[in-house]
């Protein structure tokens, strides 16, 4: 890299709402202008600023940060700037790659102001650490929005973009569902196809588009004035059998609101996968049906498909450890005992799964005395520095309880705010209620099924508001969590054999990437995941 492209700073600044977007500290203004005046102060040439508002930290797939990384590898910068590590990302294992090896090959030099990072001045050993508690918080901000997820999901709020076809989201509250006349007619006309004349998906399918009915994205788009007639359309439109399924399957149609019918294995990934429907959380009579239930169990039964649950079985120290970062199989292990490394593992799925002559992975090879030999150089390093670094690390963890504690109590109090002016407002509607009733202008029976309602409404806001209030005075455990860590991996400074036992105290979890190069030139991305992020839940 040429001297004047050294001198050249790229200024990277990032915030999502999981960072406090609320908090003038970490705005995306006041980032800009302490890394400006910085590299002013520095004599550094600023080649450009890149900027993620907005964006999770878990992820690196953000386009500021893919424009820098393109400007660094055509070498028009030498030096990147942050505010602090957190900035450059909340994936502890993502940050390694880049700050010790992406950064390093690239001659560039990486600077966080706050954390007195500045790879110019050589290693800097307690970043590991920062960088696994920073991890760490966003970890157990993911926890706290599920869980304000799963009681919204228990209150049977409706929570997806789009209400299902015969359904529109009630404009007093977007969270509940009400009759839309045109679309109910094609949702019963459709179950009447497969209850009634016992037809199949593929039938019904062929109907519909022989009688013309406008597919559910025609609806929204106001193609269905006339549904059962021939109208004639600017676009014919196009049911598949897939699309009668989704319906024929879908219980909002009994009236019921499910939620929870997917997730993430991880807070890092975006992937959503199906929940069994057993985990799934249906809460019954939260909008008028359209289908009885009889119907809907006899279409369920007319449609009924069969899935086949594939098994396998490997022993070795990494069985449930190691596993393909790009397809979440387990690494299946082939063991070489007259060779040098003692066998190797490569994807499960790449080893087993074959579509159209193509394999459904790939090989993703890894010597045994590799990954074995980086266990435990990693369990090494990571007793040492904790064992030098100890108050540093504990210093560092109560800063960020700190501010965590500020962001959420934030957000819970909005909330509260929130729930206590409806209370005040059921306050109000209960005793108009009652008021109506004694003059004789409710009738009884009116009166007890609409009181009922709110006072139900009133139950469920009382809970949530008192759910709120434990969140707000909550102890946060991020400190115990490191304290924790440090009894544990102080027992193993010394370590120069793994088992399985090590493995099950210490990881919860190896992903293996794909390698590149070969021989000597050989590198492979492992991340190690820690079970200490897991040991105080």
């Amino acid at each position: 890299m040429k001297k004047q492209q050294q001198n050249m700073a790229a200024i990277y600044c990032r915030l999502s709402r999981d960072d406090g977007g609320d908090a003038e500290s970490n705005s995306i203004q006041t980032q800009r202008m302490m890394l400006r005046r910085y590299c002013k102060e520095q004599g550094f040439n600023i080649y450009s600023e890149y900027i993620d508002d907005g964006i999770s930290g878990v992820t690196f797939d953000r386009i500021g940060f893919k424009n820098m990384l393109s400007d660094i590898e055509e070498g028009k910068v030498g030096i990147v700037v942050c505010k602090d590590l957190s900035r450059l990302g909340r994936n502890n294992a993502m940050v390694a790659y880049y700050t010790e090896i992406v950064f390093p090959d690239a001659d560039i030099r990486f600077i966080c102001i706050d954390d007195g990072i500045d790879s110019a001045k050589g290693e800097n050993e307690i970043m590991g650490f920062k960088s696994i508690i920073n991890e760490y918080y966003a970890r157990d901000i993911s926890k706290k929005i599920k869980s304000s997820n799963y009681t919204r999901a228990l209150a049977g709020e409706f929570s997806a973009t789009l209400a299902p076809l015969g359904y529109q989201k009630s404009p007093e509250n977007k969270h509940k569902l009400i009759v839309e006349e045109k679309g109910a007619e094609i949702v019963r006309y459709i179950f009447h196809m497969a209850v009634k004349e016992g037809l199949g998906t593929w039938q019904i399918a062929g109907r519909l588009n022989a009688e013309n009915i406008p597919t559910p994205r025609q609806h929204n788009n106001g193609m269905s004035k006339d549904v059962f007639t021939n109208s004639s359309h600017k676009h014919e439109p196009v049911w598949i059998p897939a699309s009668v399924r989704i319906i024929i399957k879908n219980r909002a149609y009994l009236g019921e609101v499910v939620n929870g019918k997917t997730y993430s294995k991880s807070f890092k990934s975006r992937k959503r996968h199906k929940t069994p429907f057993e985990k799934h959380i249906i809460v019954p009579n939260m909008h008028p049906p359209l289908i009885s239930s009889d119907d809907f169990e006899l279409a369920q039964r007319i449609i009924k498909i069969r899935q086949r649950v594939n098994k396998s079985e490997c022993t070795n120290i990494f069985v449930g450890t190691l596993y393909c970062v790009d397809c979440g199989s387990p690494m299946s292990f082939t063991p070489a005992p007259d060779t040098k490394f003692g066998g190797y593992f490569m994807c499960n799925k790449y080893r087993y799964r074959v579509k159209e002559d193509k394999r459904m992975c790939t090989f993703h090879y890894l010597p045994l005395d590799y990954i074995t030999d980086a266990v435990i150089v990693a369990i090494q390093k990571q007793a040492a520095v904790a064992k030098a670094h100890k108050d540093e690390l504990r210093s560092y963890a109560e800063k960020l309880a700190e501010e965590k504690s500020k962001l959420l109590t934030s957000k819970a109090r909005k909330e509260l705010s929130k729930l206590k002016h409806r209370r005040d407002e059921l306050d109000v509607i209960i005793r108009r209620l009652f008021e109506q009733n004694a003059l004789g202008v409710l009738a009884d029976e009116r009166f007890v099924s609409m009181s009922a309602t709110y006072e139900e409404e009133q139950a469920e806001l009382k809970n949530r508001v008192s759910e709120l209030q434990v969140q707000m005075s909550e102890t946060n455990r991020n400190v115990e969590n490191v304290e924790k860590f440090l009894k544990t991996i102080s027992r193993y400074l010394d370590i120069q054999t793994l088992d399985k036992g090590i493995l099950n105290e210490l990881i919860n979890r190896i992903e293996v990437h794909t390698g590149e190069g070969q021989r000597s030139k050989r590198r492979q991305l492992i991340e190690i995941h820690w079970r200490f992020i897991e040991m105080i839940k």
